[in-house]
């Protein structure tokens, strides 16, 4: 029968010999991976709560979810490296200097689901805008990213050791984060100015609906900003640990959760539009549209148009706020 191990007899009366701190190594990638895992739990349960509430949504928005989740699931097998380092390479910390080949899938299936939240939220600004020059930037620097991260792919599939790789590949993976990031700024910067001008252009009725969207707007955009920036700044200030590699690790997380929580909380919004043309119906004379599934452009301030194309709510098919106040020389919210 098989018994526990003991201590080894050169480690009587003394610690082991590790040559390098077991907390900011072993320890940190451990803990990646751990958060890791519950994220991806969080994620299943939002893709169910998706195909559950949104069962007539577009073909090809279920398949981004689909493949959104596929990617995760592939990303959670990831967790094998830990399993690798601990248990399969006990004993011999040497081996810790060559990260494990499932650790390099992380590179590549990160480097996917990027591009891929980035392009639902470029698609979504082009929605809002209908102007091309900020959308193309965005799909720009997010095959950029897109480029790097496979790079940083093939680069690590050849194991070099760790040491070697960063001091070869660090320029790239400090140029994916940060264009990672700025994608991620522009977005929510450009969407929060264009709900601003809706409010500033004869929407004062619905100034609070557009704060909460804005709101929403930033706290999607935040999630994965603050993440990138924390990895960065690991990575600059604690290169001889392995700090920054759990913050790698949860980027794919942080990317596809931001997504699902961005698709899944149309529901909700949809509810406070409808609340806000209520509450415009009892306190104001003005009237009422329906609305269809895309928003017109802010910057479109042509009163035909305007009737023609009123403005829209995030989900498809719901019902929006109530319409712009009508032109007349004594309003005083009209739009110019």
């Amino acid at each position: 029968m098989a018994q526990l191990p003991s201590v080894p007899p050169f480690a009587q009366g003394g610690d082991l010999d590790i040559p390098f701190s077991l907390d900011a190594t072993i320890g940190a990638l451990e803990i990646g991976v751990l958060v890791a895992v519950f994220l991806s739990g969080v994620l299943i349960v939002q893709v169910y709560v998706y195909f559950v509430r949104y069962p007539r949504d577009p073909l090809g928005f279920k398949f981004m979810v689909a493949f959104a989740w596929l990617l995760d699931i592939g990303h959670t097998f990831a967790s094998h490296a830990l399993y690798t380092i601990t248990i399969t390479q006990y004993g011999q910390p040497w081996l810790l200097a060559v990260l494990p080949k499932s650790f390099d899938v992380t590179i590549l299936l990160s480097g996917l689901l990027g591009p891929l939240e980035q392009g639902w939220f470029t698609y979504r600004l082009y929605r809002f805008t209908k102007t091309l020059p900020l959308p193309l930037l965005c799909v720009a620097l997010s095959l950029l990213r897109l480029g790097g991260s496979t790079t940083l792919f093939v680069a690590a599939c050849a194991a070099p050791t760790i040491q070697n790789y960063i001091r070869e590949w660090k320029w790239v993976l400090e140029a994916v984060v940060i264009v990672g990031a700025s994608v991620d700024v522009i977005l929510a910067l450009a969407l929060c100015y264009y709900l601003s001008s809706w409010r500033q252009g004869g929407f004062q009725r619905t100034s609070k609906l557009v704060h909460q969207l804005m709101t929403w707007t930033i706290e999607t955009g935040a999630i994965t900003t603050a993440g990138a920036l924390m990895l960065l700044l690991t990575f600059l200030t604690m290169q001889n640990n392995l700090v920054y590699l759990a913050f790698y690790v949860l980027m794919g997380k942080w990317f596809a959760n931001s997504l699902l929580f961005s698709l899944n909380a149309r529901e909700r919004f949809a509810r406070i539009c409808a609340e806000g043309m209520s509450l415009a119906q009892l306190t104001s004379p003005v009237h009422t549209v329906q609305f269809s599934s895309t928003p017109p452009s802010p910057i479109d301030r042509d009163p035909e148009a305007a009737q023609k194309r009123p403005w829209q709510s995030y989900a498809p098919g719901a019902v929006a706020l109530a319409d712009r106040p009508a032109r007349s020389s004594a309003s005083h919210d009209a739009p110019p």
